[in-house]
């Protein structure tokens, strides 16, 4: 190949297929992987992250192995179309192009001829043109910057749903697993998991490691810039922690420098050309326009500006903030990270390099922090709508230390000045009810969830809050809720005298029955509205109703509603009383009793047939793949990035639930009636041409006692049996037939 070394290296835009100094890192290969084995992908980053030539490269090499593909970005649509049908008209037309369908129909007459919705014509396309036409062949199609089309002036819903209804149908129609799609920007993924709620996978692209930056040094090489080029990367990437753009463009400023780089003198070399070429007056060189794109998006208008500018400065003064492994990052946090300035290493966020950390300062934050005007007139203006009574809406904490910076120069009204004193003393009271502990805003804010802000029961709260140890980092959410159930809901009357809250009761239990809905969110029947009705009479039943009482009933339950409807029902026909701080065992031996050990007669049961129906004889995956991963799961034999279509189905069913990305078995009940013997048992009970309890064995032993290995006549059986079922087929199944083939040579 003829290289050019004037043009060998490349920022900016997206790198063509064939650059020389174009960086494969592990998403290539995983990305390839996946989308061959047919899966959902999606890879989301900030910009000039690479993620365009990526989607390239990929194409190529899907298309080599015989693949049919088709790329469209959506910033080409959403730039030239102002309404949805000529939206629509158009990315049926480029798939149409892309796809190589424009001998089969004329893309705009058929569009026109078809009186239905762009959904409707969207799925028809695939259904009754490309399927039919393209046949025993792999189908990918790639959509690029899909962040552009949550700018449009219009809803695109008919989108997402023709990507979610092509996933849907490979349940009914196995011609579906042939089309897959990748979907590639600067989103966050929980608005694609909003949009789409399908089993995708998340490729993670990560700056270059010096493992893989062999063509960045080969460039170099050929130059003959350097005695060792590999070094001058490694120093390189020390500045850009292999952030491409930046990475590319220091490659080629010394590529294009007049000095040669001797051995020992890369770091210094690089320091110089780093600071003298990029940093130092960085708004008047080339790089200003990749440097401005995270400063506006740093600096946009919204909600957030204030906090995300404030969580920036935290992460600027400490290095590294670490995260809640367990909950969901916060809106500044994503907005940080799809910016590009920051970036999640190990559970902790940091800045993404060297470079960033010198422009990017605490002076730039500090400067940019004194301008904002935008939380403290929102705060102040809700603040007086409240009639001064809702002190969620005061500062305290950093917020504070920051507005009061901001205001020192400011020409303030007396009523602006007493809604900050006030705020001044809010802090101070709070700092000393809370002993000053590092995390008392974490806790404020749980508070503020609960009360909304109301004097009153933050008064009562905070006093309650005096006698009780307070948590630790990362657990006041959970602290504070079982403090108000525990000391505020269930024994709420006993504080009449000294507050009054009579009136506020009514708003706190609305509170926590919002926060039942979260643990049920898929209901069909909302649970919140189940325990509405019976709260009065298990009131009667129990003065620990909140803390202990209905999270019992929930650990048996959930997601079911007409299951806590039942135990709710049992309890309050029961006539023995509940027994104080025993909640857990009175559940346990009702449900036991009338349920576990006659589940499959008893009528209130019906829902848990339902569940062992739709295991047994599902319609969308085979039983026996079904059982096989949900043996995996009572077993904890998964891993955390493990996506199949059985973890869909079996929480489609309901028998499963995700928390935190993990899977866990929806309640006690189910877990105590399918439970790993009955699971075994089923498994037993479908046919299968080898020894199923001897694969059984096998899988427990992790794969490695060869004495449950099959051999012989049964062997041969099997080996016929599978050629012709080879879509029933686990992938442990595969591995046993390999290795019994194996030991039998």
């Amino acid at each position: 190949m003829n290289i050019e070394l004037n043009n060998y290296y490349q920022w900016g835009g997206c790198l063509r297929v064939d650059a020389p100094s174009y960086v494969e890192r592990t998403a290539d290969q995983e990305l390839l992987e996946r989308l061959k084995r047919g899966e959902y992908c999606y890879v989301l980053n900030a910009s000039q992250m690479g993620k365009s030539s990526l989607m390239l490269r990929t194409q190529q090499k899907l298309e080599k192995e015989g693949f049919v593909c088709a790329t469209i970005s959506l910033k080409h649509l959403s730039q030239n179309y102002v309404n949805p049908e000529d939206w629509y008209q158009e990315l049926f037309e480029c798939l149409v192009k892309k796809l190589k369908l424009s001998k089969i129909i004329n893309s705009e007459v058929w569009w026109k001829q078809q009186q239905c919705s762009p959904l409707n014509k969207l799925l028809d396309l695939v259904d009754k043109i490309l399927l039919r036409e393209i046949i025993n062949t792999r189908i990918v199609i790639l959509f690029d910057e899909i962040d552009n089309i949550f700018e449009l002036n219009f809803p695109v819903d008919d989108f997402f749903a023709f990507i979610r209804t092509c996933y849907q149908r490979r349940a009914e129609n196995s011609a579906y697993h042939r089309l897959n799609f990748a979907l590639f920007g600067i989103t966050a993924l929980f608005t694609l998991d909003q949009k789409l709620d399908i089993v995708a996978r998340t490729i993670d692209l990560t700056g270059f490691d010096i493992s893989e930056t062999k063509p960045l040094a080969y460039g170099l090489w050929l130059a003959k810039k350097a005695n060792r080029a590999k070094n001058v990367v490694k120093e390189i990437l020390e500045w850009t922690g292999g952030q491409p753009y930046l990475t590319q463009k220091i490659c080629d400023l010394v590529l294009n420098s007049k000095s040669y780089i001797p051995k020992g003198e890369e770091a210094n070399k690089i320091k110089h050309l780093v600071k003298t070429r990029l940093i130092d007056d960085w708004t008047t060189k080339d790089i200003y326009r990749h440097l401005e794109k995270i400063q506006n998006y740093l600096l946009q208008d919204n909600q957030t500006k204030f906090k995300r500018l404030c969580f920036y400065q935290k992460i600027v003064q400490q290095g590294e903030v670490e995260t809640d492994v367990y909950s969901e990052p916060s809106q500044e946090q994503i907005e940080l990270q799809l910016s590009g300035l920051v970036v999640k290493d190990k559970e902790k966020i940091r800045v993404f390099n060297r470079v960033y950390e010198y422009i990017f300062d605490n002076d730039w934050v500090r400067n940019n922090l004194a301008d904002i005007p935008l939380l403290y007139t929102e705060k102040f203006s809700n603040w007086l709508a409240s009639q001064e009574q809702d002190e969620s809406q005061l500062f305290y904490g950093q917020e504070l230390e920051q507005v009061w910076r901001w205001a020192k120069e400011k020409s303030l009204t007396q009523q602006e000045r007493d809604f900050l004193l006030k705020s001044q003393l809010f802090d101070a009271i709070i700092k000393v009810r809370l002993c000053s502990i590092n995390n008392y805003e974490s806790v404020v804010k749980e508070v503020f969830s609960w009360t909304g802000g109301q004097k009153q029961l933050n008064d009562l709260f905070f006093e309650i809050a005096k006698f009780h140890p307070l948590p630790a980092v990362g657990s006041e959410e959970v602290w504070v809720d079982n403090l108000v159930r525990s000391h505020i809901l269930d024994k709420w009357q006993t504080h009449v005298e000294n507050h009054s809250i009579t009136e506020f009761h009514h708003q706190i239990f609305l509170v926590y029955l919002n926060k039942l809905k979260m643990l049920t969110l898929n209901a069909q029947t909302d649970i919140a509205e189940v325990f509405r009705e019976w709260i009065p009479e298990l009131e009667k039943k129990t003065t620990c109703l909140y803390s202990n009482l209905i999270e019992t009933i929930l650990l048996w339950t959930k997601p079911h509603p007409v299951l806590v409807e039942t135990v709710c029902q049992l309890i309050c026909e029961d006539e023995n009383p509940i027994p104080i701080n025993h909640e857990a065992e009175y559940i346990q031996q009702l449900v036991q009793t009338y349920w576990i050990s006659q589940w499959e007669t008893q009528a209130d049961t019906q829902p848990i047939r339902e569940i062992r129906d739709r295991l047994l004889k599902n319609p969308n995956c085979e039983p026996f793949r079904l059982l096989i991963r949900y043996r995996q799961i009572l077993r904890n034999e998964l891993l955390l990035e493990d996506a199949h279509q059985e973890d869909e189905e079996l929480l489609k069913i309901g028998l499963l639930t995700k928390i935190n990305g993990i899977l866990r078995i929806a309640n006690f009940t189910y877990a105590k009636i399918f439970n790993l013997n009955w699971v075994d048992q089923s498994i037993k009970n479908i046919p299968r041409p080898y020894n199923i309890p001897k694969f059984i064995k096998w899988l427990d032993a992790g794969q490695k006692d060869k004495s449950q290995l099959i051999f012989g006549e049964e062997l041969e059986r099997t080996k016929v049996w599978a050629d012709l079922n080879k879509q029933l087929l686990t992938e442990q199944e595969r591995d046993f037939i390999t290795w019994s083939i194996i030991e039998s040579f």
